[in-house]
């Protein structure tokens, strides 16, 4: 970075930065989980939190509910994420916004779903996340949607994640449907809400990515090289998950949730989406390494019931989480760049995962939890 550049990082977003860098004194680490994981009821693993950054939030938990739990322990990670972004310059200010659009992607999919399934108001707004926060939210939730389509039309008119979802119909809709209105509704309403979510988030990451190549050249480089890095997983995890249906999930059907960016794009990912088997997709990612290290030994996606946490086997998921941290735990360490603050959202989830881990092993399953000796991921652990 530039001396200029740095004079003026320092300017706007110097305060910001300062913010985020002491939260860092609250991340777990091994002596905390070790306490929790030795714990025997909800409780005393309340009572672990407590003695942690998480006290405030977790003070009245009433230790039956874990995902009430989980639902607190994001709300910490939010307020955090209001105060570095209160007081950010205009960029960084964006830049973070750009980011909750993700998970106001995952809330306005949570109401779509709740009025679907006529769902109590109260229990879908209990499981909005906190990242997510759309004004517009209290609104959706007040009305009395007799018609799905009048649901969708709010969507796309009235809130910030709209973008995605007309761009979302431009790919899926020949451009003479795209003003038929009745079209539009038929499509949505075979489509199911989760479906809907994933065609939303490969647009946003796509969005996303371009967006972080128009800011600074640090804050470029690096949330280039982990974006790219997400895409691939994103693009394997996938494939990965599709050979389960022995090819029911057609050709067609992945091209839609692939992002089309990456290290792999757009050679190797070409192929990916034309995989078959385990067997070819290990074949295609052998050159590789990273991304075949993460293949080589999972199990076969249609025997993932014979698998679990005693098997010794480790899952797609943890591989791919392993790796991203250590990614994430680098960003987060360099100095005047906005990636820390993406990295700092994703270490933070990655550490609520494992509070959960615990927590839930600890509710239904001491006798599975006492066996595992480490189902969680650290940050800084490379």
């Amino acid at each position: 970075m530039a001396m200029s550049d740095l004079v003026f990082f320092n300017v706007d977003d110097g305060y910001s930065e300062a913010l985020l860098r002491g939260f860092r004194k609250s991340i777990l680490g091994e002596q905390q989980y070790t306490a929790l994981r030795n714990t025997t009821n909800l409780k005393d693993f309340k009572s672990v939190l407590i003695d942690t950054d998480y006290s405030d939030y977790v003070k009245e938990y009433n230790e039956t509910d874990t995902s009430a739990l989980k639902m607190l322990l994001k709300k910490k990670l939010a307020d955090e994420i209001d105060q570095v972004q209160s007081v950010a310059g205009p960029d960084l200010d964006k830049f973070i916004e750009m980011i909750r659009h993700k998970y106001m992607i995952d809330n306005v999919i949570n109401i779509i779903e709740g009025i679907k399934n006529k769902t109590d108001k109260n229990v879908i707004e209990s499981r909005n996340e906190p990242l997510g926060y759309l004004k517009e939210i209290s609104g959706l939730l007040k009305l009395d949607y007799k018609k799905i389509e009048d649901l969708y039309e709010d969507v796309l008119i009235d809130t910030e994640v709209g973008v995605y979802f007309s761009k979302f119909l431009e790919e899926v809709l020949a451009q003479s449907d795209m003003k038929n209105v009745a079209t539009i509704n038929n499509y949505l309403q075979q489509l199911k809400p989760e479906e809907i979510k994933n065609y939303l988030k490969k647009i946003w990451l796509e969005y996303f990515y371009h967006f972080c190549k128009t800011l600074n050249p640090t804050t470029s480089e690096i949330m280039e090289d982990l974006l790219k890095y997400e895409a691939d997983c994103q693009t394997i995890q996938i494939v990965y998950n599709s050979l389960a249906y022995n090819n029911q999930f057609q050709e067609e059907e992945r091209k839609k949730v692939i992002p089309y960016f990456g290290f792999l794009y757009p050679e190797i990912t070409a192929q990916l989406i034309k995989c078959n088997s385990l067997e070819q997709l290990r074949q295609i990612l052998q050159p590789f390494p990273d991304y075949y290290e993460l293949v080589k030994e999972i199990p076969d996606p249609k025997k993932l019931d014979e698998f679990g946490l005693q098997s010794g086997l480790k899952s797609l998921d943890d591989l791919m989480f392993k790796e991203s941290m250590k990614r994430y735990s680098i960003a987060f360490e360099q100095q005047f760049h906005f990636a820390c603050f993406y990295a700092y959202i994703k270490i933070k989830e990655q550490e609520i995962k494992n509070i959960m881990l615990l927590a839930d092993m600890n509710a239904f399953d001491k006798e599975l939890g006492s066996k595992v000796k480490k189902g969680y991921i650290l940050p800084f652990d490379y």
